[in-house]
């Protein structure tokens, strides 16, 4: 599980924004809060949560989450383009992904019966 705030350092690590030992700039953190917030409202609108926006996003979710608030900002942020292009293939794989998880968890495998 992961907090708005953790997925937000998570983002700003992937962007380069935020190392180790680091403190993350105020308005780096504001920008990236907002970034989350339109990626809730964008899955939301896909009818693609579990979560709701005060609660803390499910792990499995999380690496995707983080990969979409990442790469919203990665145009605004000075990266190489190597980072960008690790940034681009990770969101590119995000939406199915988070679909792939929707679809398993809404599906229950059904259990043999031992006798």
């Amino acid at each position: 599980m992961a907090t708005a705030a953790e997925i937000r350092n998570q983002a700003a690590t992937r962007l380069g924004e935020l190392g180790e030992g680091q403190v993350l700039a105020p308005r780096v953190s504001e920008d990236l809060d907002k970034a989350y917030v339109q990626v809730f409202a964008q899955l939301g609108a896909k009818n693609m949560l579990v979560w709701d926006f005060d609660e803390e996003v499910p792990n499995e979710y999380v690496v995707h989450v983080v990969a979409l608030v990442a790469f919203s900002r990665a145009n605004d942020y000075s990266i190489s383009n190597d980072r960008y292009q690790r940034l681009a293939l990770d969101q590119s794989i995000a939406i199915p992904e988070i679909r792939e998880l929707l679809t398993s968890d809404t599906y229950v495998t059904p259990q043999p019966d031992y006798f």
